[in-house]
């Protein structure tokens, strides 16, 4: 459990650089769905915090589902830039 413990905390510390890099670049754009991306973003950042405190345990699930979340609001990012 420790292990998954560290391999997770490695992962969410690249995520979490990397959100804040998008977040920042789409607050600086003229996105017409700013608001809903940056809400997104700020509730994806907050899940690894609650992680660090222990509100959510380290589960299968959320490796899972956080992964999942996380490719599915870069594609809604990369969609926008398009636009």
């Amino acid at each position: 459990m420790l292990f998954l413990r560290i391999i997770l905390l490695a992962f969410n510390a690249a995520i979490i650089t990397f959100l804040v890099y998008r977040l920042l670049q789409i607050y600086r754009s003229n996105v017409p769905r700013k608001g809903l991306i940056i809400g997104g973003g700020i509730f994806l950042l907050l899940l690894p915090a609650t992680l660090l405190l222990g509100f959510i345990k380290p589960t299968i699930g959320y490796t899972l589902i956080y992964p999942i979340a996380l490719s599915l609001f870069v594609y809604l990012i990369k969609t926008q830039n398009q636009q």
